[in-house]
């Protein structure tokens, strides 16, 4: 039995009401803001048609864009996100692995996720403060908030996904 229709909405109501009512007061040294809700398209299986992932994404972009008065940021950065999804997985990845995989630590390792996680998450902080900020006249500022989002990110994302490991 496919579990995704209850998973795929389930992790999007969850996710969005983490983001809006929590961590987007959050905020470390004045530039990393955790930016959790990426989880939702690391974690999209792995044979899912590549049009659904990218509408299911943008409407939970648009969503946080509507709460988080970031208009078409999140919206943007998460269409590019569940457009780079397949080929960033395939990467990490071994070619024996099931067509309908769900990634997390348990599923293709430990190692291979946490690379996959840092550098879905590198290329989503990457693309969301490019449009945020709309220009490089404060480069520092905008590294600043590139790398403490990526890091502080990928440590919540790697920190529920063992959470949910031990869980099982």
């Amino acid at each position: 039995m496919n579990h995704d229709f209850i998973r795929i909405p389930l992790l999007f109501v969850v996710l969005c009401v983490i983001q809006v009512f929590v961590l987007n007061h959050c905020q470390l040294f004045g530039c990393a803001m955790p930016l959790f809700y990426i989880y939702f398209v690391l974690t999209l299986r792995k044979g899912m048609s590549k049009w659904l992932m990218m509408v299911i994404s943008f409407a939970l972009g648009l969503l946080l864009d509507t709460f988080s008065n970031t208009p078409g940021v999140a919206a943007a950065s998460m269409t590019f996100a569940a457009m780079l999804q397949p080929y960033l997985l395939d990467l990490f990845m071994t070619r024996e692995s099931e067509e309908q995989l769900v990634p997390s630590m348990s599923t293709i390792g430990t190692k291979p996720f946490v690379n996959y996680t840092l550098v879905m998450t590198l290329v989503y902080c990457l693309i969301f403060f490019t449009l945020e900020m709309l220009n490089f006249f404060h480069l520092l500022k905008w590294l600043e908030c590139v790398v403490g989002s990526t890091i502080l990110t990928s440590a919540l994302i790697l920190a529920a996904d063992s959470l949910k490991k031990g869980k099982k």
